[in-house]
């Protein structure tokens, strides 16, 4: 059963709706930040800033965060990384609120995610350069790449592309968790008699590992056979 999003997150929501749930992560806990971030951005739109401004925010703040990852500083950079997830949500609404929304400033948010996320990945394998998980925080990159390339050329095709349970959201969300409660797990384990490991962060890099080429593959299965279709009707049509 589909629940509806109160009225203070559909009305400067993309497109008038809500945002989309996942398996991952719910609807009901979507809305649930976007209402608890409601004063900060009424104040970002009386002050009339810039949704620009927020998206360079964004942006700095994930570099700043991928430093921190570099430094080995888990708990610190991954509370550093959803501060700055929360510019980039509200980039858009404010930018719907102040009616300055545009073309321009939607590509250049769509690259600057792209960018920061990237940041974020290395700071990851810099941090896990001398271990297995180097190589699963490279693959997982290149599927979160895979993810928006396929959702970017399905929609130059015609094809709207939102499928998928591992978008960028979730992957920021997990990233970012796993980082915060981290050391906390560490230290329960530990207690148990086992050594310090990383052990949630690592396991949520796997995680990620895996769902994003799912989520890749999903999207490829998806848009082939919406443009199978489209052909299918075009040759009857004919």
């Amino acid at each position: 059963m589909t629940t509806t999003s109160p009225q203070e997150v559909i009305e400067r929501a993309k497109g008038g709706k809500g945002p989309s749930a996942s398996k991952l992560l719910g609807k009901e806990i979507k809305d649930w930040w976007i209402i608890i971030m409601r004063p900060l951005e009424d104040y970002l739109i009386q002050k009339r800033i810039h949704p620009n401004v927020l998206t360079l925010t964004s942006l700095i703040v994930c570099i700043i965060s991928a430093y921190l990852f570099h430094r080995g500083l888990i708990l610190l950079g991954g509370i550093v990384m959803l501060a700055g997830a929360n510019f980039d949500m509200l980039d858009g609404r404010v930018a719907r609120a102040l009616d300055v929304h545009s073309p321009y400033g939607a590509f250049l948010d769509s690259c600057l995610d792209r960018f920061a996320e990237m940041f974020i990945y290395l700071g990851l394998l810099s941090y896990f350069r001398d271990s297995w998980v180097f190589y699963a925080v490279f693959l997982s990159l290149g599927g979160s790449l895979m993810i928006s390339y396929t959702r970017a050329r399905a929609e130059s095709l015609g094809v709207d592309c939102e499928v998928g349970i591992m978008q960028r959201t979730e992957r920021i969300v997990y990233i970012g968790g796993g980082a915060v409660f981290n050391f906390i797990v560490d230290r329960v384990l530990m207690a148990f008699g086992a050594p310090p490991g990383d052990w949630l962060l690592k396991l949520t890099i796997v995680l990620i590992l895996v769902l994003s080429y799912y989520t890749a593959i999903q999207r490829m299965i998806y848009v082939m056979k919406k443009l199978n279709e489209g052909s299918s009707h075009k040759i009857h049509d004919a």
